[in-house]
């Protein structure tokens, strides 16, 4: 059995992690998985969740942590882990870093979104939250599509201005500016990309306002929870969600719904898109994810594979 840690998994090219989240997308649209509906834990506001998922060929179950205050001690809102197996034998193949294995899947659920929602010509973005998630979106954000102009905005200044700093360091051609307020980043921004967990909206907007734009959000997973204005599922073309879950997990999906700014009819599964064209002209998008455990195991399984390729990970004896 192997363990992979945040540094080996960083080191897997990104291709590789999109590809993994693509094909997820495949085994969720032909129903060739075996999906449970992950178990919430709450306590005040803080987390557990439980997410197994089994295909042909693995089984996987993360087990992750979300305490939206722990970065007020210098740590992540997210911890975990990820134990991948064999589904023929049940043998435990890996063990691998959940905090970071989920924010690089997460970070190709947005990059995804982003390659198959936005014309090809997109030169502004802004992302609203840089915490660990932000950057990570960040990155599958700009291995999609050449961005010039990247706006960040975050209640706290030093975090952005340090994102910042790492981007332009790691992508010369690209500027960061941070923003006055989201609702700016809004304004100059082709695509918005939200990674928090707020509980409400980040940002105010008339649908006027929001009209030939995509808008990814990324953090909102329970109804508590919504990063982005009615005026964005109102003033979409098209509404996609990563899992039809999010219809009851998500506040910006179900409160919405539930004050019938939008009929159900209007939600899509993005499974539909992946294997087609969307006209991405002129037109506005709004993709939510709260996330699915068939991530975690496509994702593992495709970290698993390279790293024993590429010899990497460590090898745990028994």
């Amino acid at each position: 059995m192997y363990y992979f840690n945040q540094t080996a998994i960083d080191r897997v090219p990104l291709e590789i992690i999109q590809k993994a989240v693509a094909q997820a997308y495949r085994l969720q649209q032909t129903d060739a998985c075996h999906m449970p509906d992950r178990i919430h834990v709450c306590d005040q506001k803080n987390t557990l969740l439980l997410m197994p998922c089994f295909s042909d060929a693995f089984v996987a179950t993360k087990l992750v942590t979300v305490f939206p205050e722990a970065p007020e001690s210098g740590l992540p809102v997210v911890n975990g882990m990820v134990i991948l197996a064999d589904n023929h034998t049940g043998q435990p193949l890996a063990i691998l870093d959940g905090a970071a294995l989920t924010a690089r899947r997460t970070g190709a659920v947005g990059g995804l979104a982003v390659a198959c929602l936005t014309p090809e010509s997109v030169k502004t973005a802004g992302i609203i939250g840089t915490g660990v998630q932000g950057r990570s979106q960040a990155d599958f954000l700009l291995f999609n599509r050449q961005i010039k102009t990247l706006w960040l905005a975050d209640l706290n200044l030093a975090a952005a201005q340090k994102m910042a700093r790492d981007i332009e360091r790691a992508h010369p051609d690209v500027t960061c500016r941070i923003a006055e307020s989201a609702r700016h980043l809004v304004t100059d921004s082709q695509v918005v990309i939200a990674a928090t967990t707020s509980c409400d909206p980040v940002f105010e907007a008339d649908v006027s306002e929001i009209r030939e734009k995509t808008f990814i959000s990324i953090g909102s997973f329970t109804p508590q929870m919504k990063e982005f204005p009615d005026a964005v599922i109102q003033g979409a073309d098209a509404v996609y969600v990563d899992t039809m879950l999010a219809i009851e997990e998500s506040g910006d999906i179900c409160r919405p719904l539930a004050d019938q700014v939008v009929p159900k009819d209007r939600i899509q599964a993005f499974s539909s898109v992946i294997e087609r064209c969307v006209d991405t002209e002129k037109r506005t998008f709004f993709f939510k994810s709260v996330g699915m455990a068939l991530f975690d195991l496509t994702v593992a399984a495709a970290v698993y594979e390279w790293g024993i390729s590429e010899n990497q990970g460590q090898l745990l004896k028994a």
